[in-house]
């Protein structure tokens, strides 16, 4: 490296379309304009930091004053593209509007843009973050935008389109930015670190990648430091030593614990992870992100690694569902709690307490998932083994013999047994739910809707066949899923209540005081106002 070192993005800054990674479409329309010398007199440029605003519009500014004519592909070596590339050329202004907001700065701006360039084509101004601009400023410009000298360029650069004045957006050609892929920042760090002769570890590129979440720039400044961390290395042990980041083998292990509903081994994991010194909020968001490549992992089969498959063969796609929120919310919890350890605890016991342990996805040859001997928790977790899950189907409920007296045997007596019975909270709620299917061998069977399968665990199972052992003491319940058109209870109470407040609506209307009061006052009563008085 040379003695005045200079950064990655600065040094490797692209200066031509060609050079340029990403954004495909605003690169077509600028080539065709250029080549075709039809240039509009205002152009917007509109995206999230680092994806190449103010370098799409140094490099529209070479094309149109390069030496050589205008063209999309400027020389580089006149005098003109060296001065712009090295920030010097006279008639190229750059004003950040973040600090130059005021009707003082940009009429300064615009008295001057009604003079000739000093010795190029076009004078240009470049007006990043042009959404910070006072209302003072936006009308000040907005007369130059709508009377705009030949001889005068407008490229405007935002992250925040929609604090524009519709009136400054109608004026100008509108370029919408797109955050850069992983692939195309991970291949922009390849060449950058051969080009630079520097060793590296793709997965530790691949990682920085990652975290410059669409934004080349953030992504090479993340690679300048890490490449001064690991003294010309960039290496994943640097990386994750760098940036407090926990080992992906770490978060395999957690999800591990989680799935076999191991609440002991889970706590002790996390205590060991604190005690190495890892930062659990990044763990927390490596967790999510696990939870995001095993959702992915379910529906396309054979791309994933073997862990995070067995991992997704272990786990229904509803529970993975509620997981992946509950640690989205914890990760903003986390600066709420008593401690970083505890908001983490806290994340994942919320998980396991609210396991659905609905397994309909799941494969019938389930077993607790394995911990790698290696794993740094392996002194404990041998100790403590993981609770298997039953073999018997997920719906079925302890097989008794039953009693040979019930009387149960289509729709309507499961009804009326059922608003005898004791149900209460979400047992109530599923059994209005269901139909009567059977009652076979002494064995009950329920058909649920499917659109009510959250309802559906072993704890709101297990209340519905107290109550019903309340007559029956030796019944089994099996409760199956599906999609039915025939009305359930709950159907026939809300159809029945329904009809009943549209007869007292009715009559409310119907009657002659109401009817005068209306008359009187020329209005109309509200219908939906008119609802039945519940008693308390």
């Amino acid at each position: 490296m040379s003695d005045h070192y200079q950064v990655l993005a600065r040094k490797y800054r692209p200066h031509t379309f060609g050079e340029l990674v990403g954004q495909a479409h605003a690169k077509k329309t600028l080539i065709n304009a250029l080549d075709a010398n039809s240039l509009h007199h205002a152009f917007l440029f509109t995206g999230t930091r680092g994806v190449g605003k103010t370098t799409i519009a140094r490099i529209f500014a070479k094309s149109i004053n390069c030496e050589t004519g205008v063209s999309s592909i400027p020389c580089g070596t006149c005098a003109t593209c060296i001065e712009i590339d090295k920030g010097q050329s006279i008639d190229l202004i750059e004003m950040d509007a973040a600090t130059n907001r005021k009707i003082d700065d940009i009429r300064n701006v615009l008295e001057n843009a009604q003079y000739m360039p000093t010795k190029n084509r076009y004078k240009i101004y470049i007006i990043d973050e042009v959404h910070q601009l006072t209302n003072e400023s936006f009308n000040a410009l907005l007369k130059t935008l709508e009377e705009p000298p030949e001889h005068v360029k407008f490229l405007l650069a935002t992250t925040d389109p929609k604090k524009l004045p519709v009136t400054v957006l109608s004026r100008c050609l509108q370029f919408t930015l797109q955050q850069l892929t992983h692939e195309e920042i991970l291949g922009q760090l390849k060449f950058i670190m051969d080009a630079e002769k520097l060793t590296y570890e793709e997965p530790a590129l691949s990682q920085i990648a990652g975290f410059g979440n669409g934004s080349m720039r953030d992504a090479l400044s993340l690679l300048d430091q890490s490449i001064s961390y690991g003294k010309g290395t960039v290496t994943s042990k640097d990386i994750k030593a760098m940036l407090g980041l926990v080992h992906h083998d770490d978060i395999i292990t957690l999800a591990k614990h989680l799935f076999n509903q191991d609440a002991k081994s889970v706590i002790e994991f996390i205590k060991d992870l604190s005690h190495r010194g890892e930062n659990l909020t990044n763990a927390l968001k490596d967790l999510s992100s696990l939870f995001h490549q095993i959702s992915l992992a379910q529906i396309i089969k054979d791309e994933a690694g073997s862990d995070i498959q067995e991992l997704a063969d272990n786990i229904s796609n509803q529970d993975l569902h509620i997981f992946y929120q509950m640690s989205i919310n914890g990760t903003k919890d986390m600066a709420l709690a008593p401690s970083e350890q505890i908001g983490f605890e806290m994340t994942l016991l919320r998980m396991l307490a609210f396991h659905s342990d609905i397994k309909s996805q799941i494969p019938a040859e389930k077993k607790t998932l394995k911990i790698k001997p290696n794993s740094p928790t392996s002194d404990y977790t041998n100790k403590t083994p993981a609770i298997e899950k039953e073999e018997t189907s997920p719906r079925e409920v302890e097989k008794l013999q039953p009693d040979s007296t019930s009387k149960i045997s289509n729709q309507q007596e499961w009804e009326k047994l059922s608003q005898t019975l004791n149900f209460s909270g979400g047992a109530k709620m599923l059994v209005k739910n269901t139909l009567f299917s059977s009652l076979e061998n002494n064995t009950l069977t329920l058909t649920l809707d499917e659109q009510f399968a959250n309802l559906l665990s072993d704890h709101v199972q297990k209340n519905i066949l107290e109550s019903l052992r309340t007559q029956y003491p030796k019944l089994t319940l099996v409760i199956d899923l599906n999609t039915f058109t025939e009305q359930t209870l709950a159907q026939k109470e809300t159809q029945a209540h329904n009809q009943y407040l549209a007869t007292i609506q009715q009559e409310f209307l119907s009657d002659e005081i109401v009817q005068k009061l209306e008359k009187t006052f020329n209005a109309k009563v509200d219908i939906n106002s008119i609802r039945e008085i519940t008693k308390h």
